[in-house]
Order: structure tokens, then sequence, then C-alpha cells
């Protein structure tokens, strides 16, 4: 079994950690010892780069700092200031509103959110006109529904997404449903880009990817299971099937909102 990505969570209000802050620890300690869930990362990383514009970018929910050790030009955040991040930012109140940053990005961020279209209007007043909101989310695919079912402590059940689209935390403050993305992006697509339009946002891009190279990895709490060269043989074979494929095998989903000028 493996645990992906425990170092994420709620993001709410500046220095308020709803998250054990030693996970951090781990997971980066994690990051330092496999060399396999470093190239996934890095490919994951590189993709949201490409689909990201401008050079002003604000990373939310950042967590151990993973992608400013792939890419400097990002400025990190997260919930409460640590040792991993340049700042403490609230995704429902984004520092330098209005029209300051080219690009705000998080990965697997959203689905810790309980208002998830409150983060996406406070991310459209901090975007100058045409800025992007680039995010990396599990994918709630045929294939991602069982193995999160199976892999992973978080639940993924989009059939409890829908509107108004607000959730209840739980006693500890803390809130997550893996199947955020599939929900709001293609399950209610409709219903989203009509609050998207509202805010001045756009449905630029949504592409899955990731089938077995990730768990090959072993996440941030186990052992890498492959040797790296298979895993980057794996992630160049995944690189190649077709969306049509990767819609129903795809355990990650990265998608790209726009803000309208």
């Amino acid at each position: 079994m493996i645990d992906t990505d425990s170092q994420q969570h709620q993001a709410t209000q500046p220095n308020q950690a709803t998250y054990d802050l030693s996970l951090l620890e781990s997971s980066a300690e994690k990051w330092d010892q496999s060399p396999g869930l470093r190239t996934v990362y890095r490919s994951i990383f590189n993709q949201m780069e490409l689909a990201a514009v401008g050079t002003r970018w604000l990373e939310l929910g950042s967590g151990a700092g993973f992608f400013k050790r792939c890419c400097q030009n990002v400025v990190t955040s997260d919930i409460q200031k640590t040792r991993f991040v340049d700042k403490a930012v609230s995704a429902y109140a984004i520092e330098g509103a209005p029209e300051t940053w080219d690009t705000i990005l998080a990965m697997d961020m959203l689905h810790h959110l309980t208002t998830p279209f409150r983060f996406l209007e406070s991310a459209s007043k901090a975007l100058m006109p045409k800025g992007r909101i680039v995010l990396a989310e599990p994918a709630a695919t045929a294939w991602g529904s069982i193995f999160y079912k199976l892999f992973h402590h978080e639940p993924c059940r989009t059939s409890t997404i829908g509107p108004p689209f607000e959730f209840q935390s739980n006693s500890k403050g803390e809130f997550a449903n893996m199947g955020m993305g599939q929900a709001l992006f293609k399950n209610h697509k409709q219903a989203t880009q009509s609050k998207l339009k509202q805010m001045g946002l756009s449905l630029k891009a949504l592409n899955y990817r990731d089938v077995f190279a990730y768990p090959s990895t072993g996440g941030l709490s186990k052992q890498q299971i492959f040797p790296t060269r298979i895993i980057k043989l794996l992630l160049k074979g995944e690189a190649l099937l077709p969306q049509a494929a990767l819609r129903v095998l795809g355990l990650r989903m990265i998608i790209v909102l726009e803000k309208t000028p």
C-alpha cells in the first residue's frame, strides 16, 4: 500500500495549521531518498510549467516545497510559514490581490477545500488578465477510483460532490475528497463552467496522466518498488497514451483555467 501526497492539507487561514507539521519532514526525507519519486514529480511539475504564463508565479499549499526544488521561478506558500515555504498565504484570501500574479499553481490542494469556488474567486482576483490557474489533482477515473480506494487513506467519492459545492470539515478541522477534480471539471462541468464565467475564468485545458509510474515510486510513505530506470520507461510509455485511454486509466489530472481579459 502507498500513501500518496500525505503532506497536503486543507488551506484555510494563514497561521492555522490543520495538519501535522512532522509529515513535512518525513515527506522531505522521502523525496531525498527516492530518485524515482523525484523523477515523477519533476514530470508533473514540468507539465504544470508548460501550462503557466508570465513570470510571477505563486504556488499554494506547497507543503514540503517540492515545486521550488525543480523550478526557482515560483513563490511558495502554505497556510503556515515553515522552513519549506516562502510565506503564509490563505487560498481564500490570496496575497497581492488584485491582479498581482501571472500564474497561480497548486498540487493536491483543491480536494482539501471545503469551499473550492471561494478559492477560485480569490485566485481570479489575484490574477493578471490572461493569467492562469494550474492545478494538479487526483483523478477519480475508473482506475483512479479503484486505486485510491485500495491504497489511500483519503476518500475518493465523486457522488458526494455537487451543488452548492460547499462541504463540512471533520472534528479536527480537516477535509479531503480526492474526487473533487473529477466531479467539478468532468461530472459537473456545465455547472462549474457557469460559476467560472461569473468569476471571469474559463477552462482552458483538462488533461489526464500517470498510470503505473507514480505507484511504482511508493509515494511519500512507502519504499520505491521499481528501479528508477524502469520508472522512467513507464513515464515515457504513459506519455504516448492517448487522452481517451488516460480518461479511464489516469491517476492524476492537470486542470488549466484562464482569466478572461
